[in-house]
Formats: C-alpha cells, structure tokens, sequence
C-alpha cells in the first residue's frame, strides 16, 4: 500500500514538473514573439560586429602591416648602419621612419617604427622629439619598453633635466629588471643623484647593482664609487 502512494506522489511531482516546464515554454515563446523585432536586430548587430572585425583585420590590417614590414625592412638596415637621418627621412624609392608611422600608424609595424624614431632622434642630438616620439611609443614588449624608457631618460639629461631623467629610468626599471638594461640605467640614475648631491640615493643605486648585478660590468668598479661616496658624505 505504501508502495502505491509513493508511485502517486511521484507521478504527481513529474507531472506538477512538466507543466511547470511547460508554463516557462510557454512563457519564453511569448518572450520571443513580442521582443521578436528587438532579437533580431541584437543578433544582427552581433554578426555585423564580427563580419566587421574579421574584415578589418584580415583584410585590411593584415595587408596594411604586410606593406609597412616590406618599407620597415629596407629602412632597418638603414639604422643598423648607424644612417640615422637617412632611417629618418628615407631616400626617394624607400620610406622613412616618419613616412612609416605616418602611413602606416594602426599597424604593428608603423607602432615599431616609433621606437627606431625615437632612437635615431637621440643618436643625432634632436633630443625633444626623441622624448614626444618615445613617449608616444608603446609595446608588450618590455625589454623595448625598458630601453625606450632609458632612453627618455637619457634625452632629458642631455638637455638638463635631472628629475625627469630619473622619472624616467625608475620607469625603464620598473618595467623589467634584468641583467641587461637594468645594471647600466641604475649607474646613469646613480650618477645623476650623485651631481645633484643626492648621496645617499646614488648609494642605494650603486649598491643595488653590487648586489643584484654582480656579473655585471658596472658592478667591477661600483665599489670604488661607493666608497668615493660614502667618504665624500661623512666629510658632509
């Protein structure tokens, strides 16, 4: 008997589910055919998007960035050779760097090209649009970033400015300690600090690269800059 009245509980539960499941069909349909037209068009919008999107990219980014690679490639060689104004400003069958980042400034390689401007303005001593350009340069990359970043730095010495210099190579640390660029921006931060009088901020960066950039070759003579520094702030 009680066998019978748990199948009839049971049968009651399935069948109080299916009508509820029924009921939110039935609602959903009502959803849908009231909000039809509003459907539609979001749906629309969507396969727009990425018909758009893919179209951008595929067919008009990629081409884009295949032609300023071509023009980059040339100019590359240019830079290599040290031929900073001629990177610059390119000869009558190959563009420039500026002729690039202007032509090409969505693409990959017009971004790139902001960082050999950049480098080739400080090489040739126009250090403000080493700075503007620099500035304006931005990669995932962050060794580049860390160079580009000390190079900014490098520009605001030569044109005497110590504070934004250091802004500057504090930044190209930040962005990614390494036995590479890291030992050689903390010695030019040191140095600036040590003109300003900073002594003991110029300690700290001498003695990070002691102890963090042993292998370095800033670190074979930092000991004597320490001990110049730690004498010269006692007489102080």
């Amino acid at each position: 008997m009680w066998q019978n009245k748990f199948f009839m509980k049971k049968n009651n539960s399935t069948e109080k589910q299916l009508a509820n499941i029924e009921g939110n069909l039935s609602k959903a349909e009502h959803f849908v055919e009231e909000n039809s037209k509003t459907i539609f068009t979001i749906i629309g919008l969507i396969v727009f998007i990425f018909v758009a999107y893919f179209g951008y990219n595929n067919l008009y980014q990629k081409p884009l960035n295949e032609k300023a690679q071509k023009q980059l490639f040339i100019t590359e060689q240019y830079f290599e050779k040290d031929s900073f104004l001629l990177a610059l400003n390119g000869t009558k069958e190959v563009q420039g760097l500026l002729s690039i980042i202007e032509d090409y400034a969505s693409t990959p390689s017009g971004n790139i090209a902001k960082y050999y401007a950049g480098i080739c303005y400080l090489n040739i001593g126009d250090y403000a649009n080493a700075i503007n350009i620099l500035d304006k340069y931005s990669s995932d990359d962050k060794l580049l970033m860390s160079i580009a970043n000390m190079a900014i730095g490098d520009a605001f010495s030569e044109i005497n400015q110590p504070k934004e210099a250091i802004e500057y190579y504090e930044k190209s640390i930040k962005f990614h300690k390494n036995t590479i660029t890291t030992p050689v921006t903390l010695m030019k931060c040191g140095k600036i600090h040590e003109s300003e009088k900073n002594f003991q901020e110029a300690i700290n960066c001498y003695e990070m690269i002691k102890e963090k950039y042993p292998e370095s070759d800033e670190s074979k003579t930092i000991e004597k800059y320490i001990s110049n520094l730690k004498y010269t702030e006692n007489l102080n």
